[in-house]
């Protein structure tokens, strides 16, 4: 006898079809998928494919939809936040896509961190409202086991170093990163002590989320300045190389993953 899964939604689309949100069908998207925060990177993404046409653009979801390393792959912006994050790791659930790896960026707030290194979250703190409204705090973000150990084979056959840890998931922004507003040390000082690595906006809600529907998601991130030491990358110098390792990671990482599921 089979369980319904009790946080299975129901599939909101258009007429033409297409996901009421995210404005695309199962034809114009694929199994795995990159997401970013960044809107303007999604083509940068793209472009590292092999091939990639733009298949949707409505709201702040712009996807591409390709292949790479012979493995179908598409990349989609979601836009900043736990909300957009939510509407999306539910909707591409309904049209196939459920395997996703987000590259972008965070604020490290451990002193030994520098700028331009990469961190691999195996969990996030649920310090955002998003996740709170599908489950109570005692639910954990944990990052997918099998994308987890795809990223980490991915970086070392790169030989690239990378942080693996817990990261702080925050909806405010501007309260918890560099000088924004007063208060934000003291803001930041218990995660500090309690070995999170970095601050950042979203992974809660994909980690929290792709769990309890039965998708895989997993985050690598670029730390782009230090909370703690004020250290910023120089982005005209670092930025572009450190961002484009992290997309090979997270790409080989999902050709790993879709040949293995």
């Amino acid at each position: 006898m089979s369980v319904k899964n009790s946080f299975e939604s129901g599939k909101l689309t258009h007429e033409d079809g297409r996901m009421h949100h995210l404005g695309i069908n199962e034809q114009e998207i694929t199994k795995s998928c990159i997401l970013t925060s960044n809107l303007e990177r999604t083509k940068v993404i793209a472009d590292t494919f092999d091939k990639a046409e733009k298949t949707g653009e409505y709201r702040e979801y712009i996807t591409y939809k390709g292949e790479k390393f012979g493995t179908p792959m598409s990349v989609m912006s979601t836009g900043m936040g736990c909300m957009p994050m939510a509407i999306a790791v539910e909707e591409l659930k309904h049209v196939g896509c459920t395997n996703m790896i987000k590259v972008g960026t965070c604020g490290a707030i451990q002193e030994d961190i520098k700028p331009g290194t990469i961190i691999v979250p195996t969990g996030a703190v649920r310090g955002e409202g998003a996740t709170i409204e599908y489950l109570n705090l005692q639910y954990p973000a944990a990052t997918d086991m099998d994308i987890l150990f795809a990223i980490m084979d991915s970086a070392a056959e790169a030989g690239v170093d990378i942080r693996t840890g817990v990261v702080r998931t925050h909806d405010a922004i501007f309260l918890e990163s560099l000088f924004a507003h007063d208060g934000m040390e003291e803001r930041i000082k218990p995660w500090k002590e309690l070995g999170v690595l970095g601050i950042e906006n979203e992974a809660a809600a994909m980690l929290t989320i792709a769990s309890i529907i039965g998708s895989k998601a997993g985050l690598v991130l670029v730390v782009a300045e230090n909370y703690v030491t004020g250290e910023r990358m120089d982005f005209e110098k670092d930025y572009d190389r450190v961002m484009h390792t992290a997309i090979d990671i997270a790409e080989r990482a999902l050709v790993k993953i879709d040949e293995k599921f």
